[in-house]
């Protein structure tokens, strides 16, 4: 149930409240109930259920602005919404009341009460409709009906090329502000404004050329958290986009602790076509979240309780069609607004050695949280539940029970943060027969090492199990050095493929064993190459397997291997 108390009588309810019209037909989207919010305050006893003003209005009189105080349902159930309460700031309450049932239909399985935060696009040419004194004649298209469509599933978008929205008032109703433009100068009023909304606890996020408006504030250095230098540069035409950003190689620095950020955490290197503005930070509480050719192009810093963030990519068409690029530019905008990142993931092979595999995925994992982050979980089932079952905690363990059968079949995971703001993303599972393809991929094997070069991610000893050939183990600089992978259970092994980085061994030996204890030499090398080795030999039977380096190729370096495959 929910109760409104409104004044006077014929105060505009907009039709629809939460979904339900006159003709009491479903919804397809969250509607507003419009309450003067100058008079009247506003609260729910729905957590999920948020509420805030949207826009300015005006009825028979009455000013103030549309709330929303609906639920959009992403993925099916039904939503009962049980108070709404509007008071009023002064005064006593109306006589008049008036009650209306809410209940919102959906056609899935699982139910997610979820409003979409809302952002404003910026922009505008500031040389347009003539260049401005003491600026360069720079002109820029900034694709604005692409960026909203890459980001049509996140917020919801409202664009103004006037000034006046940067109003204390006109801004209420948004949680992020997006800058697409260039050499833009509001008054000192407006940027006021705009530095409230976001030191409050908004957020801001410049992209590409829109690092360059806002050039006549004082305070844009620190509000920017530098300035810009040099640019654009269109040399190379093509690059590599770097997410993982290992600062000193892994190593750790006595002054500043080594963090990933959650969205270098869930959007992978990748390679883009596009032109590069050179940035110099100025302040040091500065995160850089991807760089390119050495240079920063996403970043960003807290401004007050809030966040400002750059991402400098996306000069055309193309480059913001980029894969990569969108990525980005999502789960920034993800991240800016409190609703929950998902990686990816890209599970290793499920063996049918086993049928039940428990913590299939570490769903905390995926999204890069820890516990405290108040993220629940859940999970679409199977499009194939011929091949398997899931189930599924809140606090993000995944069951998997195979049916014996092998293929390809994906299932959804749904993250929910305490606000109610969710995220979906698919998951893709193969089951293979046991014993056939890489054994060594296989969910469940572990690997351990004589050492490693650090206790960075970047070295770690399983990245040798990942099927990634961008990502390495490097051992302690020594002239011995091994390495050892548990498959889980004998197999008749016959056949070993090494992915050597340049720190390779030029004489090494592969040994099995079948309690990790007692072991045999199946292989010597002499006169290792580096690069790709494959190794064949008769079958032996063997649980865990060896590879122990006796001569490196190059003294500065221990070893290092990209990958390992283990074959029958």
């Amino acid at each position: 149930m929910v109760q409104l108390r409104v004044a006077p009588k014929d105060f505009p309810t907009n039709g629809r409240i939460c979904g339900m019209d006159g003709n009491n037909s479903p919804p397809d989207h969250t509607n507003a109930i419009r309450i003067d919010t100058n008079v009247f305050r506003v609260s729910s006893s729905i957590d999920c259920l948020p509420i805030r003003p949207v826009r300015p209005f005006s009825f028979r009189g009455y000013d103030g602005h549309a709330i929303f105080v609906g639920a959009s349902c992403n993925y099916g159930g039904l939503i009962k919404i049980d108070e709404l309460m509007i008071q009023r700031k002064s005064g006593i309450w109306p006589r008049i009341s008036l009650a209306i049932v809410v209940i919102v239909l959906c056609t899935s399985t699982k139910s997610v009460c979820q409003l979409k935060p809302k952002a404003l696009i910026i922009t505008g040419n500031g040389n347009v409709p003539e260049v401005k004194e003491a600026y360069p004649p720079w002109i820029h298209d900034f694709q604005n009906e692409t960026v909203m469509d890459i980001l049509k599933d996140e917020v919801v978008i409202d664009i103004s090329e006037d000034f006046r929205v940067l109003h204390p008032d006109r801004l209420l109703e948004y949680d992020l502000i997006i800058n697409n433009s260039l050499f833009l100068t509001p008054d000192q009023e407006q940027l006021d404004a705009l530095y409230r909304f976001v030191s409050s606890g908004k957020s801001y996020l410049a992209l590409h050329c829109g690092i360059l408006s806002f050039l006549n504030w004082e305070n844009y250095e620190a509000f920017m958290g530098g300035f810009f230098v040099g640019g654009p540069s269109t040399e190379p035409e093509s690059f590599k986009v770097f997410t993982t950003n290992n600062e000193f190689w892994g190593y750790p620095y006595a002054f500043r602790a080594a963090a990933e950020h959650p969205v270098s955490y869930v959007v992978d290197d990748f390679v883009t076509k596009d032109e590069l503005y050179y940035f110099q930070p100025s302040i040091t509480d500065f995160h850089v979240i991807a760089r390119a050719e050495n240079h920063p192009v996403m970043w960003w810093h807290p401004v007050g309780k809030g966040r400002v963030m750059s991402l400098t990519l996306g000069h055309d068409e193309e480059a913001k069609r980029n894969a990569g690029y969108q990525q980005l530019l999502v789960n920034g905008v993800r991240w800016l607004t409190g609703i929950p990142l998902i990686h990816a993931v890209s599970p290793k092979p499920l063996s049918t050695r086993e049928l039940t595999y428990a913590d299939f995925i570490p769903l905390q994992a995926m999204t890069g949280s820890s516990g405290s982050d108040a993220i629940t979980f859940g999970v679409v089932q199977s499009n194939r539940p011929d091949l398997y079952s899931l189930s599924c905690s809140p606090d993000g363990r995944i069951d998997v029970q195979l049916s014996g059968k092998t293929g390809t079949a994906n299932f959804a995971v749904v993250a929910q943060h305490h606000s109610g703001l969710s995220s979906k993303k698919m998951v893709d599972i193969h089951v293979v027969q046991d014993g056939v393809g890489n054994i060594a991929h296989y969910t469940g094997n572990t690997a351990t090492c004589s050492s490693s070069e650090n206790q960075s991610p970047m070295f770690d000893i399983h990245n040798i199990l990942d099927n990634d050939l961008s990502t390495r183990w490097s051992s302690a600089r020594a002239e011995t050095a091994w390495v050892t992978i548990d498959l889980q259970k004998a197999y008749p092994v016959a056949k070993l493929t090494l992915h050597w980085e340049a720190a390779h061994a030029s004489e090494y030996r592969i040994q099995g064993s079948l309690d990790g204890g007692n072991w045999q030499t199946i292989a010597d090398v002499a006169q290792g190459d580096g690069g790709i080795d494959t190794v064949l030999f008769n079958p032996v039977d063997a649980r865990f397997i060896r590879i122990e380096g006796t001569k490196r190729a190059a003294e500065r370096w221990g070893y290092s291997l990209y990958e390992v495959e283990v074959y029958q």
